[in-house]
């Protein structure tokens, strides 16, 4: 989805693990209306998008590259990335792999490197078989027999996304960890962190401050892991003020 005028300042927003671009339904619009051009894509296998060939991602540098293939396809040029949580990750994922080609980031509670339980195996199919017969049954087993194979298998991706995307996103949240590459980050960064977010740990938030090349951070009282959601007037402001 996309607001503002095709002409200005690019800025793409990416959301958390799990979930899609509704996320910024209440910053994107604010930013159009201050003069930016906002792109808010689905991920991979997240709200709209389905998921690449091969199934759902399950590293954070494979949805930086999902990014960096949109901007391309869409022609845009030094354009600003940001991201929460998961999306946060790919940004600083995405700074520090194309630098030279962006405005700026902002990456809001993620970090150089990130912890989290080991959630990727619960989107195997013995982890959880009720599941899987519960979707066999109510989707499969459910359409005419002329519907083709991909098209059933659409149906039953449509009904499963939310578990299979979720857990394999949380994996790479648990996975990545580019700290030392973040000197490679060279553009102008931003980074946000709510004092009430547990995910987000004091010395992995220092680390990454210490790290970057070019960088403001900001810690905002009474907001946890969802600023964009929790503050987005606030969280609008100092968007808009750091790229100012």
């Amino acid at each position: 989805e996309t607001a503002g005028d095709v002409e200005n300042q690019s800025i793409v927003l990416i959301h958390t693990a799990g979930a899609d671009g509704r996320q910024w339904r209440y910053v994107a619009p604010a930013l159009a209306d201050l003069g930016y051009r906002v792109i808010v894509p689905d991920l991979p296998g997240h709200g709209k998008s389905y998921p690449n060939d091969g199934g759902p991602n399950t590293t954070i540098e494979q949805h930086a590259d999902a990014i960096w293939g949109l901007v391309n396809a869409l022609g845009i040029t030094q354009p600003v990335v940001g991201g929460c949580s998961v999306g946060g990750d790919t940004t600083l994922s995405l700074a520090i792999d194309h630098a030279d080609d962006l405005a700026g980031a902002v990456t809001m509670e993620g970090a150089g490197r990130t912890r989290g339980a080991q959630l990727g195996r619960l989107s195997h199919p013995h982890a959880l078989p009720s599941w899987q017969d519960i979707l066999k049954y109510s989707v499969i087993n459910a359409v005419g027999p002329t519907c083709s194979e991909n098209h059933r298998q659409e149906l039953a991706w449509q009904h499963r996304s939310a578990h299979e995307i979720a857990t394999n996103d949380l994996q790479a949240w648990a996975d990545f960890d580019r700290v030392d590459e973040l000197s490679k980050a060279t553009c102008p960064v931003m980074i946000v962190r709510g004092v009430d977010d547990y995910f987000i740990q004091d010395d992995v938030f220092e680390e990454t401050i210490e790290r970057l090349p070019d960088v403001e951070s900001i810690v905002l009282s009474d907001v946890g892991h969802y600023p964009m959601m929790e503050a987005p007037d606030k969280v609008t402001i100092l968007i808009n003020k750091f790229l100012k």
